[in-house]
């Protein structure tokens, strides 16, 4: 087939509720759900509103949005099951890890068009269209190809001759053969342009650049205004998603009668149950070293890196505080140095560094800071102006904060693309008590005896 980019077809996704600050609202939507979850569906909307209603201060309608299109449409951090909501695999694992970075991975690698997060008519119009693509994967090997000739593209290239091209919609034309295309047409002096008349620009580019969004909240990709490049320090991952480009998609939606009643629910049910699943292979592969959200320049074009971290993202966010606590005593009184001590491994006592005041408390400079780290990795930096960051602490933390007091700091790190970000809270259960924070406890032990139990059941 001779490929002809000028047959375009609006090939759209759902449309994020402020994409830019994803980051941001990423790990308050995993908490909620973690608080909430397994629960009724019959439950689960006001519930979950009403607890985001919290932390996001907006009107009803964008709390909704939030929720239909960011948790669910979007992310996948959630699936339906015998009326009951369940968090999602991606979801349990950044609650374990905190790598933001591989959660979008994840969500960039399960991706596909058509897909069941959109109305069912629409789906149905793609698959008509014979429609059967994976994005996010032939963007990928796309910008890989054009890296190894020394080529950068741009965003309306990519969006022209990928995105909205219907041939490579339908999975009839190699990214070897879009290359080849735009290198043409380049030295034609032809300029082409995602573009409906009569329609303003968001209606035609918007959801074109959110995926190009998705793709670099993922670290996979740089952008600027104009230009689209590979994250050079990504290769494993990068690679993970090339070698699957040529396998077929996971759900092959021509098999659906669309004229079937509620097929519009079991579609979307079996989409979520699938997106939000991750295995060990991608877990692996999809780990976010801290040095691989360093800025990439499109002339990067050999990873720097190793791209599997292999060190816990704790351990990350341990090192690095215990270095500039090491360098600012070192500063301050050489002698001291060995003041600063990493506890992390010894379990139980709720802190992982003591080090001393040194400089910050010219009255006191030996007293002693106990030093929780709590550590994550994400692309941009953090933005609370107006939300709130969320984290947990277990008991033994909590009654540490409580026993120490004011010489107990919690150091927040933010691992990110434009550096490394640490906001430090002292002193916790003050500030909780002051209306500064909120401290809610997520975890009951419960102690009954015989009083409390209502039946008792014996099996041979």
């Amino acid at each position: 087939m001779t490929f002809n980019p000028d047959i375009q077809y609006r090939c759209t996704i759902i449309r994020g509720k402020s994409i830019s600050r994803m980051d941001d609202y990423l790990p308050i939507y995993a908490e909620i759900l973690n608080e909430i979850c397994p629960i009724p569906a019959k439950q689960f909307d006001e519930t979950f509103d009403k607890k985001l209603s919290h932390y996001i201060k907006d009107d009803n309608k964008t709390i909704k949005n939030h929720r239909t299109e960011n948790v669910d449409k979007l992310l996948g951090m959630y699936f339906e099951k015998d009326g009951i909501i369940y968090i999602s695999d991606r979801t349990k694992k950044f609650l374990e890890d905190n790598d933001q970075p591989a959660f979008f991975k994840s969500v960039c690698f399960k991706f596909q068009q058509p897909n069941g997060s959109q109305k069912i008519n629409t789906t149905a119009e793609k698959v008509n269209q014979n429609i059967r693509f994976k994005p996010y994967h032939f963007i990928l090997f796309l910008l890989k190809l054009a890296a190894t000739k020394s080529v950068v593209l741009t965003k309306d290239e990519v969006a022209y001759y990928v995105l909205n091209a219907l041939q490579v919609l339908q999975g009839n034309v190699s990214a070897e053969e879009v290359l080849k295309t735009i290198l043409v047409d380049r030295t034609k002096k032809v300029h082409k342009k995602v573009e409906t008349p009569g329609k303003a620009y968001s209606y035609s580019f918007q959801h074109i650049n959110e995926q190009f969004d998705y793709l670099e909240l993922a670290n996979l990709i740089r952008k600027d205004g104009k230009s689209i490049w590979l994250n050079s320090r990504e290769t494993s991952s990068i690679d993970l998603f090339i070698s699957d480009l040529s396998k077929p998609l996971a759900i092959d939606y021509s098999k659906y009668d669309f004229e079937e009643k509620g097929i519009g629910k079991t579609i979307e049910i079996e989409w979520q149950e699938y997106f939000g699943a991750i295995s060990d292979k991608e877990s692996c592969a999809f780990a976010t070293n801290i040095l691989s959200l360093e800025t990439s320049l499109p002339t990067d074009v050999s990873p720097k890196v190793p791209t599997v971290s292999t060190i816990e993202i704790g351990d990350e966010g341990e090192n690095f505080v215990l270095q500039i606590e090491r360098d600012l005593v070192r500063a301050f009184n050489p002698r001291l140095v060995n003041k600063v001590n990493f506890h992390g491994k010894q379990r139980g006592l709720g802190y992982d560094i003591t080090s001393i005041e040194a400089s910050r408390n010219t009255k006191y400079p030996e007293y002693l800071r106990y030093i929780e780290v709590k550590a994550t990795k994400r692309v941009h930096p953090p933005d609370f102006t107006d939300t709130l960051d969320t984290i947990n602490l277990t008991r033994n933390e909590w009654v540490a904060a409580e026993q120490q007091s004011n010489h107990f700091y919690i150091y927040r790190i933010y691992f990110t693309s434009k550096g490394t970000f640490i906001n430090i809270i002292k002193d916790p259960v003050k500030k909780n008590d002051d209306g500064l924070l909120y401290a809610t406890p997520t975890i009951y032990r419960l102690e009954f005896g015989e009083k409390a139990v209502d039946e008792k059941l014996k099996f041979a």
